[in-house]
């Protein structure tokens, strides 16, 4: 009796481990669980091979953010032929793609989940491609445990941690007993994304239209009135002797905007005019190109530098530089656009300022113009740094005005951010143009009968209210007409400036200048043509970087030799510097617009050769040919 039992207990002990041993086998052997990750989408599922062939079994899960999108025996996903006539289909393939989970059915129909971050926002899409005969595809889902349902306004969000999401394109359908819901995705509208949901800060920009001060009328009035008060104060310090870089190379500007280009560089002394106090920023209206150009290398160096060390520490403040795109590829900077896209794929939105939220929509847009090859990470970020400008800006009185904190108003960077939004709003939204008006129109009408600015504001409010009255000085330090007149004036070419010529030329070719407007061609055989626009019979100079060395160059349809000396006669000339690739110009208009024509490179040897310079034309260099 006892054997008997020992033999059966021995035959169970057997059979279990041949049974355990043949789940262990089915489950390592003809099917491989898996569990992967993408952004804030995880999937999860088992891949069972038969015959040879591999394919998904169920259930398979693809969660995000409290929502758990499931396939199961009891929950297919169905094509809708009609409204109420649907047919299961039935999984048929799972694939891990560059960035996106792809599910296969049968009857060709395809399912993509996909996950991305845009600011502070994220973002995952559900795209659906079906046959003809379809009208839409339902998938099943449950809100996860953690997550719960509220109301907002007319809105029905998903509730995760601290954070809400909602559905664009699609609704929360009424759940089962069960609690299962269907994500219904039309063939007519085959995307349905599912996104962090930002309750809406802020201003409606749609009212702006019809608020005092937002037209261009209104803006171009008020940087005519400040324009006005500032040459006031220019014309006072000039004849005072008073004289400084910034406030010449203003009033010299502005002179020439009415017409009074002449008189004005007649009212500067020659001794200041010639003489070492005036630099790189007024060489356009004096000259002195070679002796004073270092400067401007020099600051650009300290520049280069500045901007290279905040990309590197991943301090949005880089994107405070003016103009940043451009500026980089001009100089040869190329390198450091990978450490901005780098930095737009990293920052935290929630530490931007408006200066730098402003910044950054500049800079996105620059991007796929100056470096459309590369992957333009910051176009992530608009609608975050939209959202943070917007909920910056408040009415004070019947002003706009934009602040971080809500209480002060930084004039300076007000100006630089209007002036942003104002060209932003030409390429995307207008209302963004209404608010770079509003903005520039707040702080301008704040300016004195010299034009001068308070420096900062502090918003009045009504006792016992927080609601803003208006704004007063926050101190007495203000900003002189000189120093805020190129922001504030900004359509003003007189005013010297730099052009960059990368998309017309290549990477690398910049200018600056005066003229009212510069173009440069580039021909067959290296031959390229700088047309400038100025007044005839004035005169202007000009640098140009990044044009290569050349054998011949043609002013007013002439061969011109390089001359030590070309600034002092009456008559354009040049010099050039291989090393730097520089050139110096001199531009006496005999037309309003003057062709320099450069051909790059080596003379070939039946080249004809420039005229000597023992054939000079009246009044122009004894190295000029006629």
């Amino acid at each position: 009796m006892m054997k008997f039992v020992t033999r059966r207990i021995f035959a169970l002990l057997a059979l279990y481990i041949c049974i355990l041993f043949g789940i262990f086998a089915l489950q390592f052997t003809s099917s491989d669980a898996f569990s992967v990750s993408m952004g804030v989408l995880r999937a999860s599922g088992s891949m069972e091979t038969d015959d040879g062939q591999t394919r998904p079994s169920l259930p398979l899960h693809i969660v995000t953010e409290g929502l758990d999108f499931f396939l199961d025996s009891q929950n297919p996903a169905v094509g809708y032929v009609s409204d109420k006539k649907g047919n299961p289909l039935k999984l048929v393939g799972f694939t891990q793609g560059n960035s996106s989970f792809d599910l296969s059915f049968s009857d060709g129909v395809s399912v993509s989940f996909s996950s991305e971050r845009r600011g502070d926002s994220d973002i995952v899409s559900v795209s659906a491609k079906m046959p003809e005969k379809y009208q839409k595809v339902a998938l099943p889902y449950k809100i996860t445990r953690s997550a719960r349902l509220e109301k907002a306004d007319s809105l029905t969000l998903v509730t995760s941690g601290k954070k809400q999401y909602s559905f664009s394109g699609a609704t929360i359908d009424s759940a089962t007993g069960a609690g299962v819901r269907l994500l219904s995705i039309k063939r007519s509208a085959p995307l349905v994304t599912y996104r962090t949901w930002l309750p809406v800060k802020g201003l409606s920009l749609d009212d702006l239209a019809s608020v005092p001060g937002s037209s261009d009328a209104d803006y171009s009035s008020a940087v005519s009135s400040f324009a006005a008060k500032a040459l006031v104060s220019f014309k006072e310090s000039i004849a005072a002797g008073k004289f400084t870089e910034p406030l010449v190379a203003a009033y010299v500007a502005e002179m020439g905007r009415i017409g009074m280009y002449q008189a004005a560089i007649e009212s500067v002394p020659e001794s200041w005019r010639s003489g070492s106090a005036h630099s790189w920023l007024t060489s356009p209206f004096f000259g002195s190109l070679e002796r004073t150009w270092p400067g401007l290398v020099s600051k650009e160096r300290e520049d280069r530098s500045a901007i290279s060390r905040k990309l590197s520490e991943n301090n949005p403040a880089a994107f405070e530089y003016p103009s940043l795109i451009p500026y980089l590829v001009d100089r040869g900077s190329g390198i450091l656009l990978k450490d901005v896209a780098r930095l737009a794929s990293t920052l935290d939105v929630s530490t931007l300022t408006a200066r730098q939220a402003a910044g950054i929509l500049e800079a996105m847009n620059d991007f796929a113009r100056y470096a459309p090859e590369q992957e333009n990470t910051l176009r992530a970020l608009g609608d975050s740094c939209e959202r943070k400008i917007k909920s910056s800006l408040f009415f004070a009185g019947k002003a706009l005005y934009v602040s971080d904190d809500g209480k002060s108003v930084d004039s300076a960077a007000s100006l630089e951010i209007a002036d942003v939004l104002i060209r932003y709003g030409g390429e995307s939204d207008a209302s963004w143009r209404q608010v770079g008006h509003l903005l520039a129109v707040g702080i301008l009408s704040l300016a004195d009968e010299r034009g001068a600015v308070p420096a900062r504001l502090q918003f009045a409010v009504t006792d016992g209210s927080s609601e803003k009255t208006g704004v007063v000085p926050d101190g007495s330090e203000t900003i002189a007409a000189s120093a805020s007149y190129p922001t504030a004036v900004t359509d003003n070419t007189w005013y010297p400036h730099v052009v960059s010529l990368s998309l017309s030329a290549k990477p690398g070719v910049w200018a600056w200048t005066s003229a009212q407007s510069l173009k440069v061609t580039e021909g067959a055989d290296g031959v390229v043509k700088i047309t400038a626009r100025f007044p005839q019979g004035m005169t202007h100079y000009l640098v140009v970087r990044g044009i290569e060395p050349f054998h011949r160059i043609l002013i007013y349809g002439m061969d011109f030799r390089t001359d030590p000396r070309f600034e002092t006669y009456n008559s354009s000339g040049y010099r050039y510097n291989e090393e730097t690739k520089t050139l110096y110009l001199k531009m006496r208009h005999k037309t309003e617009y003057e062709d320099v024509v450069i051909y790059q490179g080596k003379a070939a040897e039946s080249a004809p050769a420039p005229a000597s310079e023992s054939q000079p034309a009246a009044e122009s260099a004894p190295a000029s040919a006629n």
